[in-house]
């Protein structure tokens, strides 16, 4: 399994407009973050997570050339504003795009992207989505994929768990049932905002410690707005939880077996 770091960044991304502090004018290209989402190559397939409002540039820029499916975590716009672009791959693989979400979310599609499933005027094209409510574990390219269920300040959404490897962004908490489905992992990707406390995400010291408590070997934070700077943040952070970067590759041996 390859998972791919399309964007790091929190909702705002990095760098903030209007913004002159230290991250915004960084130099260090760790510290330019799109909005969040993961690309998964396994089994020969090509998994996203979440479609960011910057995925038009983040697949030009990792040459994202087919899209098998999509997991959403939840619907805001810096994880699905960018579905319309999807429709690139339905011209030229002649093919619908299976998306899978919380019922609640499939519902939110549907009435975002009204158009793609009563359209009135094609013009240019429509994304070909066909929406697959999940309220539990499921298989697909022949791997199960487990939702978790977590808060993202008063609202469920999901993480997911592939295997030895599981996402989780946008939390405020995760539920002990949830935390039990996330033990026994290789790779983690959790959201850490700020190290200030945030009503509706992780700080950075709450995401370390949720990290402690499972143990996964590897835990890369992701959504983190610009008063993170990598370099400086991860210096002060242990080797096996660290701030991921835009463009990251995260190899997982063997995670493509069922």
């Amino acid at each position: 399994m390859k998972i791919t770091i399309l964007g790091s960044g929190t909702s705002m991304g990095v760098p903030t407009l209007t913004c002159q502090c230290p991250v915004c004018l960084s130099t260090d290209p760790r510290d330019k973050r799109l909005r969040s989402g993961l690309w998964i190559e396994v089994n020969g397939k090509s998994l996203l997570v979440d479609v960011s409002i910057d995925f038009r540039q983040q697949a030009l820029t990792r040459r994202i050339h087919d899209v098998d499916a999509v997991l959403i975590t939840h619907c805001h716009s810096d994880h699905v504003a960018g579905i319309d672009d999807l429709r690139i791959y339905n011209m030229v693989h002649r093919k619908r795009i299976p998306f899978y979400a919380q019922p609640a979310d499939i519902e939110e599609i549907r009435r975002r992207f009204h158009y793609c499933f009563n359209p009135v005027q094609i013009g240019g094209g429509v994304p070909g989505i066909d929406l697959n409510a999940v309220t539990g574990p499921f298989d697909l390219f022949g791997l199960r994929v487990t939702p978790i269920p977590i808060k993202h300040g008063i609202l469920d959404i999901y993480g997911y768990r592939i295997g030895p490897f599981a996402v989780v962004t946008d939390a405020s908490h995760v539920p002990p049932d949830s935390m039990e489905m996330l033990r026994g992992l290789d790779v983690l990707i959790l959201n850490a905002l700020k190290r200030e406390p945030h009503s509706t995400h992780f700080s950075l010291g709450q995401a370390l410690e949720v990290a402690q408590q499972l143990r996964p070997r590897q835990t890369w934070f992701v959504h983190m707005c610009h008063a993170l700077g990598h370099a400086a943040t991860n210096a002060s952070l242990p080797p096996e939880a660290q701030l991921a970067y835009d463009g990251q590759v995260i190899e997982i041996e063997g995670a493509g077996r069922p």
